[in-house]
Protein backbone atom coordinates (compact mmCIF):
# COMPACT_ATOMS: atom_id res chain seq x y z
CA UNK A 1 0.00 0.00 0.00
CA UNK A 2 1.59 3.23 -0.51
CA UNK A 3 2.18 6.28 1.43
CA UNK A 4 -0.60 8.39 -0.01
CA UNK A 5 -3.30 5.57 0.52
CA UNK A 6 -2.05 5.02 4.09
CA UNK A 7 -2.82 8.79 4.56
CA UNK A 8 -6.00 8.77 3.05
CA UNK A 9 -7.08 6.00 5.00
CA UNK A 10 -5.51 7.51 8.36
CA UNK A 11 -7.21 10.95 7.70
CA UNK A 12 -10.73 9.13 7.15
CA UNK A 13 -10.33 7.57 10.46
CA UNK A 14 -8.89 9.78 12.95
CA UNK A 15 -11.51 12.43 11.99
CA UNK A 16 -14.74 11.23 12.82
CA UNK A 17 -13.17 9.58 16.28
CA UNK A 18 -12.14 13.23 17.12
CA UNK A 19 -15.27 14.71 16.14
CA UNK A 20 -16.84 12.15 18.10
CA UNK A 21 -14.79 12.93 21.18
CA UNK A 22 -16.04 16.64 21.01
CA UNK A 23 -19.62 15.64 21.05
CA UNK A 24 -19.28 13.72 24.07
CA UNK A 25 -17.68 16.43 26.47
CA UNK A 26 -20.04 19.27 24.85
CA UNK A 27 -21.39 20.71 27.86
CA UNK A 28 -24.52 21.70 28.21
CA UNK A 29 -25.12 25.48 30.00
CA UNK A 30 -26.91 24.78 33.29
CA UNK A 31 -26.71 27.91 34.58
CA UNK A 32 -26.96 31.71 33.28
CA UNK A 33 -27.24 35.48 34.21
CA UNK A 34 -29.32 37.84 32.31
CA UNK A 35 -29.72 41.58 31.09
CA UNK A 36 -33.07 42.99 30.73
CA UNK A 37 -33.82 46.01 28.91
CA UNK A 38 -37.11 47.48 28.73
CA UNK A 39 -38.15 50.37 27.01
CA UNK A 40 -41.72 52.16 27.01
CA UNK A 41 -42.27 54.07 23.12
CA UNK A 42 -44.45 55.07 20.60
CA UNK A 43 -46.80 56.73 23.26
CA UNK A 44 -49.92 57.65 21.65
CA UNK A 45 -52.49 60.31 24.36
CA UNK A 46 -55.62 61.84 23.87
CA UNK A 47 -58.28 59.49 25.11
CA UNK A 48 -60.16 62.10 27.23
CA UNK A 49 -59.74 65.79 26.74
CA UNK A 50 -57.48 67.96 25.79
CA UNK A 51 -55.83 69.68 29.20
CA UNK A 52 -53.15 68.55 31.49
CA UNK A 53 -49.97 67.54 30.92
CA UNK A 54 -48.55 64.25 29.55
CA UNK A 55 -44.83 62.50 30.06
CA UNK A 56 -43.25 60.11 28.34
CA UNK A 57 -39.87 58.62 28.87
CA UNK A 58 -38.14 55.52 28.19
CA UNK A 59 -39.14 53.98 31.43
CA UNK A 60 -42.22 56.15 32.48
CA UNK A 61 -45.54 57.02 30.82
CA UNK A 62 -47.92 59.46 32.82
CA UNK A 63 -51.09 61.89 32.46
CA UNK A 64 -53.41 64.38 34.14
CA UNK A 65 -52.87 67.29 35.94
CA UNK A 66 -50.28 69.78 34.32
CA UNK A 67 -49.07 70.08 38.28
CA UNK A 68 -46.68 66.94 38.39
CA UNK A 69 -46.16 66.97 41.77
CA UNK A 70 -49.98 66.09 41.91
CA UNK A 71 -49.65 62.40 42.17
CA UNK A 72 -53.28 62.33 43.47
CA UNK A 73 -54.49 63.39 40.12
CA UNK A 74 -52.17 61.63 37.48
CA UNK A 75 -51.72 58.37 36.16
CA UNK A 76 -48.63 56.27 34.84
CA UNK A 77 -47.49 53.33 33.55
CA UNK A 78 -43.62 52.25 34.39
CA UNK A 79 -41.45 49.55 33.87
CA UNK A 80 -38.38 47.86 35.12
CA UNK A 81 -34.57 46.80 34.26
CA UNK A 82 -33.06 43.73 35.77
CA UNK A 83 -29.68 42.36 35.60
CA UNK A 84 -27.88 39.22 37.09
CA UNK A 85 -25.00 37.44 37.25
CA UNK A 86 -26.78 33.99 37.64
CA UNK A 87 -29.39 32.23 39.22
CA UNK A 88 -30.90 31.48 35.82
CA UNK A 89 -31.24 27.28 35.88
CA UNK A 90 -32.07 25.63 32.86
CA UNK A 91 -35.02 23.86 33.08
CA UNK A 92 -35.07 25.16 36.56
CA UNK A 93 -38.41 28.11 37.41
CA UNK A 94 -38.92 31.43 36.32
CA UNK A 95 -36.80 34.44 37.39
CA UNK A 96 -38.18 37.90 37.65
CA UNK A 97 -37.93 39.87 34.52
CA UNK A 98 -39.36 43.38 35.61
CA UNK A 99 -42.45 44.40 37.15
CA UNK A 100 -44.75 46.24 35.11
CA UNK A 101 -46.38 48.88 37.60
CA UNK A 102 -49.81 50.84 36.66
CA UNK A 103 -50.61 53.86 39.12
CA UNK A 104 -54.11 54.21 38.62
CA UNK A 105 -55.87 57.23 39.63
CA UNK A 106 -59.14 58.73 39.11
CA UNK A 107 -58.28 61.34 36.11
CA UNK A 108 -60.44 63.96 35.37
CA UNK A 109 -62.81 64.01 31.80
CA UNK A 110 -61.34 67.58 30.87
CA UNK A 111 -57.42 65.62 31.00
CA UNK A 112 -55.31 63.70 27.84
CA UNK A 113 -54.80 60.54 28.55
CA UNK A 114 -52.82 57.55 27.25
CA UNK A 115 -54.53 55.46 24.32
CA UNK A 116 -51.63 53.12 23.16
CA UNK A 117 -47.54 52.36 23.87
CA UNK A 118 -45.03 49.56 22.61
CA UNK A 119 -43.69 47.60 25.29
CA UNK A 120 -39.71 46.73 23.91
CA UNK A 121 -38.17 43.87 26.01
CA UNK A 122 -34.69 42.98 24.64
CA UNK A 123 -32.77 39.80 26.74
CA UNK A 124 -29.25 38.86 26.94
CA UNK A 125 -27.80 35.68 28.46
CA UNK A 126 -24.19 35.05 29.41
CA UNK A 127 -23.42 31.49 30.01
CA UNK A 128 -22.15 31.16 34.03
CA UNK A 129 -21.74 27.53 34.45
CA UNK A 130 -19.63 26.08 32.95
CA UNK A 131 -18.35 29.68 32.37
CA UNK A 132 -17.89 29.47 28.36
CA UNK A 133 -17.70 32.60 27.18
CA UNK A 134 -20.65 32.29 25.08
CA UNK A 135 -23.28 35.31 24.88
CA UNK A 136 -26.48 34.91 23.61
CA UNK A 137 -28.75 38.33 22.79
CA UNK A 138 -32.32 37.36 21.45
CA UNK A 139 -34.72 39.28 19.53
CA UNK A 140 -36.67 42.03 20.79
CA UNK A 141 -40.41 41.30 22.01
CA UNK A 142 -42.47 44.55 21.39
CA UNK A 143 -45.48 44.10 22.66
CA UNK A 144 -48.43 46.63 20.95
CA UNK A 145 -50.44 47.80 23.90
CA UNK A 146 -54.18 49.98 23.62
CA UNK A 147 -55.16 51.22 26.67
CA UNK A 148 -58.73 52.51 28.32
CA UNK A 149 -58.96 54.85 30.86
CA UNK A 150 -62.54 53.98 31.93
CA UNK A 151 -65.37 56.52 33.21
CA UNK A 152 -65.34 56.50 36.51
CA UNK A 153 -69.08 56.03 37.60
CA UNK A 154 -70.34 53.79 40.71
CA UNK A 155 -72.74 51.17 40.05
CA UNK A 156 -72.25 51.39 36.41
CA UNK A 157 -69.08 49.38 35.61
CA UNK A 158 -68.46 46.40 33.39
CA UNK A 159 -68.92 42.76 34.39
CA UNK A 160 -66.08 41.66 36.07
CA UNK A 161 -64.93 45.21 37.26
CA UNK A 162 -64.08 46.34 40.57
CA UNK A 163 -67.41 47.47 41.93
CA UNK A 164 -66.67 50.82 43.17
CA UNK A 165 -64.95 52.24 40.61
CA UNK A 166 -64.45 50.66 36.73
CA UNK A 167 -61.04 49.28 36.53
CA UNK A 168 -58.99 50.86 33.77
CA UNK A 169 -57.83 47.89 30.42
CA UNK A 170 -54.76 47.25 28.51
CA UNK A 171 -54.94 44.68 25.70
CA UNK A 172 -52.18 43.30 23.84
CA UNK A 173 -53.17 43.80 20.49
CA UNK A 174 -50.44 41.66 18.55
CA UNK A 175 -50.68 38.33 20.83
CA UNK A 176 -50.64 36.19 17.77
CA UNK A 177 -48.09 37.53 16.14
CA UNK A 178 -45.73 36.56 18.86
CA UNK A 179 -46.74 33.41 19.23
CA UNK A 180 -48.33 33.71 22.64
CA UNK A 181 -49.90 30.22 24.41
CA UNK A 182 -51.65 29.86 27.26
CA UNK A 183 -49.38 28.09 30.41
CA UNK A 184 -50.91 26.13 32.95
CA UNK A 185 -52.01 29.28 34.98
CA UNK A 186 -54.40 30.44 32.11
CA UNK A 187 -51.26 33.31 31.26
CA UNK A 188 -49.90 33.53 28.12
CA UNK A 189 -46.70 32.77 27.52
CA UNK A 190 -44.38 33.83 24.74
CA UNK A 191 -41.51 31.50 23.45
CA UNK A 192 -37.91 32.84 21.72
CA UNK A 193 -37.23 31.18 18.60
CA UNK A 194 -34.16 28.95 19.49
CA UNK A 195 -30.57 28.54 19.69
CA UNK A 196 -28.33 26.14 19.89
CA UNK A 197 -24.69 26.29 21.28
CA UNK A 198 -22.17 23.06 20.77
CA UNK A 199 -24.77 20.14 21.75
CA UNK A 200 -27.73 21.66 22.69
CA UNK A 201 -30.96 23.64 21.55
CA UNK A 202 -32.06 26.41 24.23
CA UNK A 203 -35.80 28.17 24.17
CA UNK A 204 -36.79 31.29 26.88
CA UNK A 205 -39.93 31.08 27.92
CA UNK A 206 -41.71 34.51 28.82
CA UNK A 207 -44.73 35.63 30.69
CA UNK A 208 -46.65 38.42 32.07
CA UNK A 209 -48.57 37.90 35.19
CA UNK A 210 -52.50 38.00 34.92
CA UNK A 211 -52.24 38.32 31.20
CA UNK A 212 -55.29 36.32 30.24
CA UNK A 213 -57.80 36.28 27.98
CA UNK A 214 -60.27 39.03 28.78
CA UNK A 215 -63.79 37.41 27.03
CA UNK A 216 -66.43 40.10 27.19
CA UNK A 217 -64.43 43.00 28.35
CA UNK A 218 -62.87 43.02 25.06
CA UNK A 219 -65.87 44.83 23.76
CA UNK A 220 -65.77 47.59 26.40
CA UNK A 221 -61.95 48.32 24.70
CA UNK A 222 -63.19 48.17 21.70
CA UNK A 223 -60.58 45.21 21.05
CA UNK A 224 -61.83 41.87 18.86
CA UNK A 225 -63.64 38.95 20.97
CA UNK A 226 -60.43 36.85 21.58
CA UNK A 227 -58.70 39.85 22.66
CA UNK A 228 -55.83 39.29 25.50
CA UNK A 229 -54.82 41.88 28.33
CA UNK A 230 -54.86 43.74 31.93
CA UNK A 231 -57.43 45.04 34.26
CA UNK A 232 -56.15 47.57 36.83
CA UNK A 233 -58.12 48.39 39.87
CA UNK A 234 -58.56 52.03 40.62
CA UNK A 235 -56.91 54.30 43.12
CA UNK A 236 -54.58 52.00 43.54
CA UNK A 237 -50.88 50.86 42.55
CA UNK A 238 -51.27 47.47 40.24
CA UNK A 239 -48.11 45.63 39.81
CA UNK A 240 -47.63 43.04 37.74
CA UNK A 241 -44.05 40.52 37.50
CA UNK A 242 -42.83 40.15 34.31
CA UNK A 243 -40.95 36.56 34.20
CA UNK A 244 -39.12 34.30 32.30
CA UNK A 245 -37.58 30.08 32.07
CA UNK A 246 -35.07 28.58 30.28
CA UNK A 247 -35.64 25.32 28.75
CA UNK A 248 -33.24 22.93 26.39
CA UNK A 249 -32.75 19.83 24.99
CA UNK A 250 -29.80 17.80 23.27
CA UNK A 251 -29.04 18.21 19.83
CA UNK A 252 -29.18 15.06 17.50
CA UNK A 253 -25.28 14.31 16.83
CA UNK A 254 -23.77 11.34 15.46
CA UNK A 255 -22.48 9.06 18.01
CA UNK A 256 -18.46 7.70 17.62
CA UNK A 257 -19.82 4.58 16.78
CA UNK A 258 -21.99 6.01 13.81
CA UNK A 259 -18.57 8.36 12.64
CA UNK A 260 -16.44 5.52 12.49
CA UNK A 261 -18.55 3.35 10.25
CA UNK A 262 -18.75 6.99 8.48
CA UNK A 263 -15.01 6.83 8.29
CA UNK A 264 -14.81 3.20 7.30
CA UNK A 265 -17.08 3.79 4.52
CA UNK A 266 -15.06 6.70 3.14
CA UNK A 267 -11.63 4.55 3.35
CA UNK A 268 -12.98 1.82 1.48
CA UNK A 269 -14.49 4.33 -1.25
CA UNK A 270 -10.84 6.30 -1.19
CA UNK A 271 -9.41 2.30 -1.88
CA UNK A 272 -11.96 1.15 -4.11
CA UNK A 273 -11.31 4.64 -6.29
CA UNK A 274 -7.63 3.94 -6.51
CA UNK A 275 -7.95 0.35 -7.43
CA UNK A 276 -9.99 1.49 -10.56
CA UNK A 277 -7.47 3.86 -11.38
CA UNK A 278 -4.64 1.34 -11.12
CA UNK A 279 -6.60 -0.87 -13.59
CA UNK A 280 -7.81 1.30 -16.10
Amino acid sequence: MNIALKRTLLSTLVVPFALGVQSVNAAEITEWGYNVDNTLTNAQFNGGGSGGTTVEEDHNLSWGNTDLANTGDRSSVAIEDVSATGGLITNGGYVNGGTFTHTNNIIGASYTTLTSFDLISSLTLNAATPDTGDVQRLDDLTFKTSFIETQNNAGSCFAGSSPKACDDIFTIDNIDELGGSKNVDGWFEIASPSFTIDDYSYTVFLELESLFALGETCEVAGAPSDCVGLQTIEDQENAFQTRFRIASSPVSVPEPGTLALMGLGLAGFALSRRKKVATA
